[in-house]
């Protein structure tokens, strides 16, 4: 689980422009709820049983966001691509390496001051066992049940069946009211 609020503007300002130089802009393409309960892909379902999670705890339904899809596609191929080599909480294969830098381009291009994150690989193609794992978890639940409004995710599975996923949360800031309550939540 990882959570970064925002963070200083001239830190922002420098970083920004570096990381808008080295990937291109991040589009938002919300996708509605009912859509993505007929998605029988893996993130479909993962999406399905988050939102169903975030209900049962009087959370509305996550939509998601086609920027941070991509932000966490990318993350869990990273995370396939070099399984095995992370140290975090005695597991090898998951990682929130590089999320800072996640944060920053969901910042500058969709509008998103707070991200979290949270990641997980398992052996099994069963969604309902990575929320189970997260529910189980104190900060990972909190990133499921947490007032956020969009939600990015990418799943992949490695040649053993592996399955690595990562699911990002966040709620784009349209004026400087809801800036304020956001950070109060913290």
């Amino acid at each position: 689980m990882k959570t970064l609020p925002c963070l200083p503007a001239v830190v922002m300002l420098a970083t920004g422009l570096l990381a808008s130089c080295a990937a291109p802009p991040i589009t938002k393409v919300p996708v509605s709820f009912a859509a993505s309960a007929s998605d029988k892909s893996l993130s479909g379902q993962l999406l399905a049983d988050v939102n169903a999670y975030r209900v049962s705890k009087g959370r509305n339904a996550l939509v998601r966001n086609a920027g941070l899809d991509r932000l966490a596609q990318e993350h869990s191929e990273f995370m396939r691509a070099n399984r095995g080599k992370f140290k975090i909480d005695g597991g090898h294969n998951v990682s929130h390496l590089g999320f800072e830098g996640r944060a920053l381009r969901a910042r500058t291009s969709l509008n998103i001051t707070t991200l979290a994150e949270n990641v997980a690989a398992a052996s099994t193609k069963s969604m309902p066992a990575f929320v189970r794992m997260w529910a189980n978890s104190r900060g990972h639940e909190y990133n499921m049940s947490a007032s956020w409004t969009d939600t990015g995710i990418g799943v992949v599975v490695d040649s053993d069946g592996t399955v690595f996923a990562t699911q990002l949360f966040g709620s784009p800031v349209m004026n400087r009211m809801e800036m304020a309550d956001r950070l109060h939540q913290y």
